[in-house]
């Protein structure tokens, strides 16, 4: 029995490993990732800031694949996304993994954003996790939401004052 579970086991990775061109390039070193359908768009004010990160406005540009890209006057960097909820529920929860930028030392980050529809306003509350082992204090803000029109994200970067 062990011995028919270790040959399933291993003819699986095997096949996995032919699966040519799903996670990775030719030279093995890189890997590319297309962006889904443009979703939404979320345009944030924190009340609350980060010392290390002082910048009170975002914008977080969300895809139907998971993928989002994040700009703000000091970050510019992508990551995935898991909705807990719909964008439509009253609250729901996104949690957000960024892929290694400058933004975080080459490194990934962890947070997670609770989103509260109101009825004058939007609010937000966030925690964050930093592969330094920083302690993050609590964010939080407003925010509203609308269509991304954005289908192509790579070149958009902050251009507010």
């Amino acid at each position: 029995m062990k011995a028919s579970l270790f040959t399933s086991l291993l003819m699986m990775v095997s096949m996995g490993a032919h699966a040519d061109g799903l996670t990775k390039s030719p030279d093995g070193k890189t890997l590319s990732v297309s962006f889904g359908a443009p979703t939404f768009k979320q345009v944030l004010h924190y009340r609350k800031l980060y010392d290390k990160k002082p910048f009170p406005d975002a914008e977080i540009y969300y895809f139907s694949n998971g993928m989002y890209k994040i700009i703000s006057q000091g970050e510019n960097h992508y990551g995935v996304y898991v909705l807990q909820g719909t964008f439509d529920d009253q609250t729901y929860t996104i949690r957000f993994i960024s892929l290694p930028s400058e933004d975080w030392g080459n490194k990934t980050a962890f947070h997670q954003l609770t989103f509260v529809r109101g009825d004058k306003q939007n609010v937000f509350i966030q925690n964050a996790i930093v592969d330094t082992g920083e302690a993050i204090a609590q964010q939080n803000g407003t925010y509203t939401l609308e269509k991304n029109t954005v289908s192509n994200p790579v070149p958009t970067s902050w251009k507010h004052d």
